[in-house]
């Protein structure tokens, strides 16, 4: 049986450059990330994210950070589902950022975009009610840390809902997830965006995280309730609603 003990997640002392390659990847892709998200997807990734927003069982109104929110995409899928709530959506990558703050700034002007690292937030403890994370856990140089941080800033029974990828297991779907993650994925994003590494960056960042079930045990660990999870896209990507406890 695994523990946090072990391997399972990067090591933050062997990954001191990885926040500032991930900022540059993503500032690099901006202008495209949105076009190859669905194309890559076929669409099923807007399903994912209003599966997350549909999860938050938090009252509304409700102050709600969409953390390493790149352009806004679920901010602007919660504000649909639930009005009355104020985003703030938080990234490091700046490119990606000024888009979530034009499409925010349509909305309403009491939501704010803003830039910020996961390690370090810039907010107050207890801030929010409710925070999201899609596609932003696997990118984090020291995972425990950025969880550390996201139960800081949440008020007691506050839910963190997370959406990623997680290391393939040994299954047949499994095995076909992986085949395309690690080929067609890279191929078709370097056609669009012009940058191969870009795309192959996330066969290789799933490859280095954990497993699922490895993710559930650590994110008990940390301090979190686990209240719900699902299963996507031949169990490579899983939806996680963590609670804090009261």
């Amino acid at each position: 049986m695994s523990s946090a003990s072990t391997p399972v997640l990067p090591n933050p002392r062997s990954s001191e450059g990885k926040a500032r390659q991930v900022r540059d990847m993503f500032s690099r892709i901006a202008p495209t990330y949105d076009l190859l998200n669905r194309l890559l997807s076929l669409g099923v990734d807007q399903r994912w994210r209003s599966h997350a927003v549909s999860h938050l069982t938090v009252p509304s109104p409700a102050r709600v950070l969409d953390l390493c929110g790149g352009t806004g995409d679920v901010a602007m899928k919660n504000l649909k589902a639930r009005p009355s709530d104020t985003v703030v959506v938080a990234d490091f990558a700046y490119p990606m950022l000024t888009k979530a703050r034009d499409r925010l700034r349509v909305s309403a002007p009491r939501h704010g975009a803003l830039c910020g690292d996961a390690l370090q937030l810039p907010f107050p403890d207890q801030a929010f009610e409710a925070v999201y994370c899609a596609f932003g856990v696997r990118n984090w140089s020291d995972p425990r840390g950025g969880l550390g941080e996201v139960l800081r800033v949440l008020k007691p029974g506050g839910e963190f809902i997370i959406l990623d990828f997680f290391r393939a297991g040994s299954g047949l779907s499994d095995a076909l997830g992986r085949l395309y993650v690690h080929h067609v994925l890279p191929l078709v994003g370097a056609l669009i965006s012009g940058d191969r590494h870009a795309y192959r960056y996330l066969a290789d960042s799933m490859e280095g995280f954990c497993t699922d079930r490895e993710f559930g045990e650590v994110v008990r660990l940390s301090g979190f309730e686990v209240t719900h999870r699902h299963r996507f896209f031949l169990g490579l990507c899983w939806l996680f609603r963590l609670r804090k406890p009261q």
